[in-house]
This record gives structure tokens, sequence and C-alpha cells, in this order.
């Protein structure tokens, strides 16, 4: 029984899908269930029920899943205390979404190494639900995300500072005949067409939902991605239409952005613990980007 072993288990207790929790950890769904099968193996019980391809925890699954997380938080804390020791307390651990790892990670980075070029820099890629998580039990100190939910738990105990928008568009490939569109596109454009949508790890998905069924619209879900950019190459490819955000300053080969009518964004920001102790070098982070 290892971490990744462990990582995956916590991950099929969410998504309960093999699928979703090998695009959420990036390794092959061959992998997932194998590495299933070997933990069941050496406890000795089933810890999942199967209902076609969906997992439920069953009663044994739910009692290994607190020990199990707590496992992992103990290897995160012994990792953290061994980075601060080798760097002398040195460190900012910065987590982030995929989808603004081309854009504003880099930017964040480097405005801090201009800030502290003696101080390193750890990263670490997760949702949003991951990030929080994290920033919670102090194994990162910033976090590049969506804003927190106001329902969650956790979020009083959360700074966040927004750093910029995107527009959520209709993204079409070029050539479709709504792409000649010389405005706002009113969502029920989309009823019965094919669809490239969010998988149901990913962060995004809830909106897009919430905005095909205020419209009352229906789709035809052709296929389902936690990653942006592959969501935008299938509509490049002429494989559906879908609804993305479209990040200030890109240009993507083959789609074609129409904005939606009434208009949403996305913001994206830096989230900081409030109650952590933390590093100190987030809170001179944070100070430096208000001041931008």
């Amino acid at each position: 029984m290892d971490e990744q072993t462990l990582r995956i288990f916590l991950s099929l207790a969410e998504t309960q899908n093999t699928r979703d929790t090998a695009a959420e950890l990036r390794i092959n769904q061959s992998n997932v269930s194998r590495a299933l099968a070997r933990l069941e193996d050496e406890v000795g019980m089933a810890l999942f029920s199967r209902h076609g391809k969906r997992l439920e925890l069953n009663a044994n699954g739910l009692a290994f899943r607190a020990d199990a997380a707590g496992v992992l938080d103990a290897v995160e804390s012994a990792r953290r205390h061994a980075e601060l020791i080798a760097d002398e307390g040195r460190l900012l651990r910065v987590g982030f979404l995929h989808s603004v790892a081309r854009w504003m990670v880099p930017d964040v980075i480097q405005r801090f190494r201009a800030l502290r070029p003696d101080v390193r820099v750890s990263l670490r890629q997760g949702f949003a639900r991951d990030l929080y998580g994290w920033l919670a039990l102090d194994t990162i100190d910033v976090a590049l995300s969506t804003a927190p939910l106001a329902t969650s738990a956790t979020s009083d105990d959360i700074g966040w500072l927004a750093l910029a928008e995107e527009p959520l568009c209709i993204a079409v490939p070029t050539g479709h005949p709504l792409a000649t569109a010389s405005g706002p596109v009113d969502v029920r454009a989309l009823a019965g067409r094919d669809f490239i949508g969010f998988s149901r790890i990913a962060e995004l998905r809830t909106a897009v939902i919430g905005i095909l069924d205020e419209a009352d619209v229906t789709v035809n879900v052709t296929f389902e991605s936690s990653e942006i950019d592959t969501m935008r190459s299938l509509v490049a490819g002429g494989l559906g239409v879908s609804i993305l955000p479209r990040t200030p300053g890109r240009d993507d080969p083959g789609v074609v952005y129409l904005p939606l009518e009434p208009q949403r964004v996305r913001a994206i920001g830096i989230a900081w613990s409030t109650t952590a102790q933390g590093s100190r070098y987030a809170k001179e982070l944070v100070t430096a980007l208000r001041e931008r």
C-alpha cells in the first residue's frame, strides 16, 4: 500500500468512476483499476459496491477512507517539514488550476522571483476543491484558482484576490453556422447540437450545466473532459460545440468564441489561508499583486 494507491482510492471515493479518477490524477484508467484491485486484496475486503461502471463506497470503504485521508495528511505534513528544513524556510508552495498553467502561473511566479530571488517555489496542480483543501491543511501557501464557494465550511478562513476575468463563451469550430455571428449569442442556439462538456470532476461543470438548464436547453453530449485544452482541440476539430472560458490575450486556432447573452464570467485570482501559520512569502506576494 503506497501513497499513490491511497490517492487513487480517495479520488474514486469522490468520482465514483475509474475514468474520471484517471483524468484527475493523469494516469491510465487501467492503472486505476489495478491499483484498486491490489488495495482490496491487501486489506482483504471489498471497499466499493459496483453498480455497472459506477463505484460506491460500502461500509468498509467509508471506514477506510478516514484512515487513508489521515495517512496522506501525515505524509504531506512530513514533506512540508522536510522542505522547510532543507530550504531553511525559504520556500513558497503554489497550487494552481490546470487551465491557468500557461498564462497566469508564469506571470505570478516571475513577479515573485523578482521580489524574492532567493526563495524556492514549488508547484502543485489540482482542481479547485483540491486547492482549497490543501490550503486548509497547510500543504500549500497560495492557490491560483477560482473564488472559494460561499457555502464552503472553510470560506471564512480563506482570503482571495481577483486577478483576471475570463468570459464564458460559446465555442464553435471555424466554418460553423454560428461562427459568423456579429454579437452575443443566445445559448438556446445550442439546442440539439453535439456538445463537448465538462466531466464531473471539473469545477466548471456546475456553471455550464446551470447555464443550459436556465435556458431549458438540451444538448447532445458526445464527450466530457476535465481538460480545457482538450475541449478546445475537440471543438477545433469539428467534433462539437462547447461553453468555455476565453483566456485573455490568447488565440486558439480553429475555435471561434461567441459571447454569451447574458454575459457570464469566471474570475481567477490568488487565495491564501488567513488562519494557518503559512509562509510569510505568501503575504508578500499578495501585497505585490494588490499593488501591481
